[in-house]
């Protein structure tokens, strides 16, 4: 089995560090490395002068104490040998992340930070990482349990954008012990008679079997196929599906029938991202 390369992002907070407990859980998998990143930002005037304060020797030592922080933080969870030399840059946290995240398997970050603020920080920098990066990327947040993958939510709607997150189901399959609920929601917001509700779930149900079969028929005993009813929206009804189950992570598509990458991270998995109590993997089509 390949090492994996894991990318962790962190802004040095106490929730920020989160990322690093999360991605030692996928780590171990494949026993790769990881790698912190962290992006500063330098003080300016508003003309976008740099500070005289901020000269190349104050610079020099910021990075260097930031790099010790960022090496301290990894080292809470995982072993010195596994952890890479961090990459300390100026920057957008979020452009830092993206570009940086190029030959890795995967980003970690957590959607809190020194802010405090769940919206600020997925309008800032998770939200965008999600939506522009090429490599997946899982979202940690404060409340999120933290164990190993043994139970995982694995959620399609059908398209072939849904099914890019498919990988790394197979990729948690062939490694571990784990099993899916491959889950599909039919929201009935818009849904008429009783006897047309059944007709959809029935239809759906019929669906996602010959889907299960088609896209995991040699793990046919620990992928299980769920419709889930739901008188809510499709991103209501499947964050009430998981906080009601006990499940150790959910793996989402950022895309999904529209084929806009930001038409459902604004609806579906920015949602998910938010208000799951357990850690989100986000594949990009």
């Amino acid at each position: 089995m390949e090492s994996l390369k894991i990318l962790v992002a962190t802004d040095l907070s106490e929730l920020g560090n989160r990322a690093f407990a999360a991605a030692e859980q996928y780590r171990k998998i494949s026993g790769g490395i990881i790698k912190p990143v962290h992006a500063l930002t330098e003080p300016v005037w508003p003309e976008g002068i740099r500070l005289p304060s901020v000269d190349d020797k104050m610079s020099g030592e910021l990075v260097r104490i930031t790099t010790r922080k960022c090496e301290d933080a990894a080292s809470q969870y995982t072993a010195a040998e596994f952890i890479d030399s961090p990459f300390i840059t100026y920057g957008d946290p979020a452009r830092v992340i993206v570009e940086k995240a190029a030959g890795y398997d995967l980003v970690v970050l957590s959607t809190h930070g020194r802010t405090g603020f769940k919206k600020f920080m997925m309008g800032s920098v998770a939200n965008k990482v999600c939506q522009r990066s090429k490599t997946p990327v899982m979202v940690t947040s404060p409340n999120d349990k933290i164990e190993s993958f043994n139970k995982v939510l694995l959620s399609t709607d059908f398209s072939d954008e849904s099914v890019k997150a498919f990988e790394q189901a197979r990729f948690l399959l062939d490694n571990t012990d784990t099993t899916f609920d491959l889950v599909h929601i039919v929201s009935l917001e818009y849904a008429g008679k009783w006897s047309d509700r059944k007709h959809m779930e029935r239809e759906a149900e019929e669906k996602l079997i010959e889907f299960t079969k088609e896209h995991f028929s040699e793990y046919k005993d620990r992928v299980n196929p769920v419709v889930v009813l739901s008188a809510l929206s499709v991103h209501r009804g499947l964050s009430k599906y998981i906080e009601e189950g006990d499940y150790d992570l959910v793996i989402i598509s950022t895309a999904g029938k529209t084929g806009l990458d930001s038409v459902l991270m604004g609806s579906t998995t920015a949602h998910i991202i938010q208000v799951a109590q357990v850690p989100v993997l986000t594949v990009r089509p």
